[in-house]
């Protein structure tokens, strides 16, 4: 789209375009028309001081923002980061891109299948093979796909306007310091869609108003979001459906049906290539992943959480102080949703301003928190927190919808709202260079790697071992902590050396068909023991212990069983109110965590072990990381 500065001779419409009216020549004469505002008012007289400000404060934060990216880049590329856990397993399925064992759905769930599609694992595979299969191509590639959405909601707000892509970047970054920068290189999954999340979502808003930039923008990162967890299902379905009508109708009844027809047949050929790998697994798999989704959705026998659940995670996320911005997680039993009321409020003043494109804007946003709410409530299981990191992009948007309507009001009334862009574009500058001084906060994927550091050195006399025993040899986890962080590890570096070792067949959903053995057809086992299975497989005389790592003392265990027998819930000093006991307790289940014994039979296994999806104290995609 061509900003109206560009051309004296057109007028803003409502729809936050272009009308190709002339402007009358006395229009001309008195006043030089700069880019209009996002809405139908009369647009706002130029300043070309204001207008200076505004461009040079939103190039420096462009500047400032390529250069936290640069930042970065070079310490994740610089950083001997181990892929542990549900990251080993994306690492492995990454490493699976462009070799017959190519992907063709997503990262496994706790609900027995797999999310919907592979476009996280395209998106990584390229970062992964230029680090050679390290993990700290993971994080560089997270990095892209972040850098990616940003760049790509800033270019569809910027397609409306300096005011939109001032107030836009502002709330980005203000989201990146929820997030921490240290988010913006996670490449977990339920954390990697949030940026491409609020991507589709101002794109759905613009592509209502017939864009085709943002039409093209909505379908691949909505295609990316739902692909990565099932869970932004809701929000993006949501959001095709506000695109779809918008479309629809300008396609049916607008100014130029050709141009909006053409957009949305493109939008639909683009949507169809990123869900080709999802639909052929469907047409060829069995079962089929997609058809397993919903008949999950439709049919499962598990409770959802509730309206009231679904009220509460919505709530909190719209309530005061804002978390997408202050981070952490908001524990109100009873939250008030300020954010709800503002936008309800701000849709009705767009409706009564006739201003189109905000309202279109607000419309969007509403339609956000139906689908969180909707989502949220029919989430069954555990509640874990990384379910909902999503719904912070809810309250960003209707934070940002508010926030247009009283700037575009603002316009209206007072002349010195000229100056508005500028300040916005100087609130992201600042906020640009407090996340520069105060650096990103890694611990927590430091913390991620480390047990598998701490058992890393069980990997390569393991394999021996294994190299001598008949193939094929089952590798069966028995706590899937970390035995399964080990676990994979193995499985890596077994088919890096042609050893014949697979967790059982159950698990191929989880880890690929090609890293598991079926039970009936092992020659021997491995058995990775955590927890009390330490000491039953001790007992099993078909079983001796190859290798172990035992992060306590003798004594130190026994400190340790003690503590444990203690009922901590019904103490002062336990989880409300730690005292030094409770935090001792607390530093010994940490290390005991980290407890593991390999045991192997060189005999077949005696009873095919029935495998359970991993499902551990927080699975993330859905395991947690370690950590």
């Amino acid at each position: 789209m061509v900003h109206a500065m560009a051309r004296p001779d057109v007028v803003p419409d409502g729809a936050g375009g272009l009308d190709l009216r002339a402007a009358s020549a006395g229009e001309r004469a008195t006043a030089r028309v700069t880019e209009g505002p996002w809405h139908g008012a009369a647009p706002v007289p130029a300043d070309a001081r204001a207008d200076r400000v505004t461009s040079w404060l939103l190039i420096a934060a462009g500047v400032l923002g390529l250069v936290l990216v640069a930042v970065l880049a070079v310490r994740m590329a610089t950083w001997d980061w181990l892929a542990a856990g549900d990251y080993g397993t994306i690492r492995l399925h990454t490493l699976d891109v462009g070799t017959s064992r190519t992907p063709l759905v997503g990262v496994y769930s706790r609900w027995g299948w797999n999310h919907p599609g592979p476009m996280l694992f395209y998106a990584l595979a390229p970062f992964l093979r230029a680090s050679g299969g390290d993990g700290h191509g993971l994080l560089l590639g997270a990095l892209a796909v972040n850098a990616a959405a940003v760049a790509a909601a800033l270019w569809v707000a910027g397609r409306a306007g300096r005011r939109a892509l001032a107030l836009t970047a502002l709330t980005v970054v203000l989201l990146t310091v929820g997030l921490d920068p240290a988010g913006l290189v996670d490449a977990w999954n339920p954390y990697l869609l949030v940026l491409p999340l609020l991507a589709a979502a101002l794109a759905a808003w613009r592509a209502a108003l017939g864009d085709r930039v943002a039409a093209v923008v909505l379908v691949v990162a909505g295609s990316f979001a739902v692909q990565s967890h099932v869970l932004a299902g809701p929000p993006v379905v949501a959001l095709l459906l506000v695109g779809a009508v918008g479309l629809g109708w300008r396609c049916g009844r607008g100014p130029d049906r050709r141009h909006d027809r053409w957009t949305a047949g493109l939008a639909a050929v683009v949507g169809l290539a990123c869900w080709v790998p999802a639909i052929v697994q469907q047409l060829t798999g069995s079962p089929g992943n997609l058809g397993e989704i919903v008949d999950f959705v439709l049919h499962g026998d598990e409770t959802p959480l509730g309206w009231a659940f679904g009220a509460r995670v919505v709530g909190r996320a719209l309530s005061l102080p804002p978390t997408w911005i202050t981070g952490g997680l908001s524990r109100e039993q009873h939250p008030v949703p300020w954010a709800l009321f503002a936008l309800v409020v701000a849709t009705a003043w767009a409706w009564r301003r006739r201003w189109t494109s905000e309202l279109v804007l607000c419309l969007t946003s509403l339609a956000l928190v139906a689908a969180a709410f909707v989502g949220s409530a029919r989430v069954t299981g555990v509640a874990y927190p990384y379910l909902f990191q999503w719904v912070w992009v809810v309250a960003a948007m209707a934070w940002l919808s508010v926030a247009a309507v009283v700037v575009a009001e603002l316009g209206v009334r007072w002349s010195w709202a000229r100056f508005v862009p500028a300040a916005l574009a100087g609130g992201t500058v600042a906020v640009l260079l407090v996340l520069l001084v105060s650096g990103p906060d890694l611990s927590g994927l430091r913390r991620s790697d480390t047990p598998l550091r701490h058992v890393s050195d069980l990997v390569d006399p393991v394999l021996a071992a294994v190299r001598e025993a008949p193939a094929p040899t089952l590798m069966t986890p028995t706590a899937y902590g970390i035995d399964t962080t080990l676990g994979i590890e193995l499985a890596g570096r077994a088919e890096e050396q042609g050893i014949r070792l697979g967790f059982p067949s159950e698990l191929g959903y989880v880890y690929g068909s090609s890293r598991t053995v079926d039970p009936a057809d092992a020659r021997s086992e491995l058995v990775l023991a955590a927890g009390p299975a330490r000491a039953q497989y001790a007992q099993d005389p078909r079983f001796r212990k190859v290798a172990e790592h035992d992060p306590l003392t003798p004594q130190e265990w026994s400190e340790f069983d003690r503590l444990s027998a203690v009922d901590w819930d019904s103490r002062p000093d336990g989880p409300t109110a730690p005292g030094p006991e409770y935090r001792r307790f607390q530093e010994l289940s940490d290390r005991a965590f980290e407890a593991v014994t390999v045991y192997l039979s060189d005999q077949p296994p005696s009873t095919p072990q029935p495998a359970d999806p991993p499902a551990s104290s927080e699975p993330a995609g859905e395991q947690a990381p370690p950590g």
